[in-house]
């Protein structure tokens, strides 16, 4: 189960600045990932058939990030 992007400011809002910057990037790489993977048409491996499937995920990394670059600004 996904966490709402509330929650997941929650857990991350006492990091340091550094570690917040880490954070950034390790969503960023997530989400260029699943971009490159799906535009190459990669659906069809054993991550599509678990819960929450890469789309679901994917859509909570962008709302996550949106959250975090709101923090950090």
């Amino acid at each position: 189960m996904m966490i709402s992007p509330k929650v997941y400011i929650g857990e991350i809002k006492d990091y340091p600045y550094d570690k917040l910057i880490k954070e950034r990037d390790k969503l960023m790489k997530s989400i260029k990932n699943f971009e490159k993977k799906y535009s190459e048409g990669h659906r069809s491996g054993d991550e599509w058939h678990i819960c929450p499937p890469p789309t679901a995920v994917y859509q909570c990394n962008l709302e996550y990030l949106s959250e975090l670059c709101t923090f950090m600004h």
